[in-house]
């Protein structure tokens, strides 16, 4: 379904495969419980991108939480808050979720999306 942010992220089974062929190409570290809780999370979520940073994009790291980036007009709180509650109810990792607007950045939040080493995962 297409938003004014993009499209409604659908089909977790999808969204679990994309993951699993990024871990398999070593570019994301999750395993299969984080895998499918946040496919079964981000599932129905309307965002023009979703992307990990952080230590789950660096394959020299070791645990560290998951940190989610969304790129929508669809309210932060909420949003935030819709995904971390999703993603408790299938596993029990840390999860941090950040939802930006990307039509209306501050220069702070330009700085912090420049700064990030992303990858999109939907």
């Amino acid at each position: 379904m297409a938003t004014a942010s993009g499209t409604s992220i659908q089909a977790s089974s999808g969204l679990a495969e994309s993951l699993r062929a990024l871990r398999a190409a070593r570019v994301v570290r999750l395993d299969d419980a984080e895998v499918s809780a946040l496919a079964a999370a981000l599932d129905g979520v309307s965002a023009s991108s979703v992307e990990l940073f952080g230590s789950r994009v660096d394959g020299t790291a070791r645990g560290g939480d998951i940190d989610v980036l969304i790129l929508s007009d669809a309210p932060r709180l909420a949003t935030a808050r819709r995904v971390t509650t999703r993603f408790f109810m299938h596993c029990e990792e840390r999860i941090d979720v950040v939802v930006l607007d990307p039509s209306r950045l501050s220069v702070a939040e330009e700085a912090f999306l420049q700064s990030l080493r992303r990858v999109r995962i939907a």
